[in-house]
């Protein structure tokens, strides 16, 4: 099995806690054979951090006309679904992300989101300032509550 971190969104969430599975609309990010190379001598959470950063960063792509919080999904799946590309942390995941193998959810808060709606509403968006919240984590079970917390700041 592979560890993979999907860019997402709040739609994408919806459809995961709706229908039990969800597709990647972009590249995932995993631990690479090109990351490895890249780290020699980084420990394997330093190289799954990189890969999150990298979803999380992918993730405010997704964003446009959806709630600002970038959220991540990280799943176990087959290895032969993935293939990696010959640079970075980007593979491409050739399947949907079960509900029964997501490891984690991870979102911006409250105040993160703020902050990134404000961002991304400037001419000149700052990735950086984004970058700089630190997404929560949820354990998969969860997902409907997280949803309906979300659903009930909307209103």
């Amino acid at each position: 099995m592979t560890r993979i971190y999907l860019p997402a969104n709040a739609a994408m969430l919806r459809s995961l806690a709706g229908t039990g599975e969800v597709k990647p609309v972009s590249a995932v990010h995993t631990v690479t054979a090109w990351l490895e190379r890249e780290a020699p001598g980084a420990d394997v959470e330093d190289l799954e951090y990189t890969a999150f950063s990298d979803a999380a960063t992918a993730s405010v792509a997704l964003l446009v006309g959806q709630v600002p919080r970038r959220v991540v999904i990280s799943a176990d799946v087959p290895d032969e679904l993935v293939s990696e590309r010959s640079e970075g942390t980007a593979a491409d995941f050739d399947g949907s992300v079960k509900l029964k193998k997501v490891a984690a959810v991870h979102m911006d808060d409250d105040a993160a989101a703020e902050e990134i709606a404000g961002e991304l509403a400037s001419d000149a968006p700052d990735l950086a300032v984004i970058e700089a919240n630190v997404l929560d984590w949820y354990a998969p079970t969860e997902l409907q509550d997280l949803l309906a917390a979300l659903a009930s700041r909307q209103r």
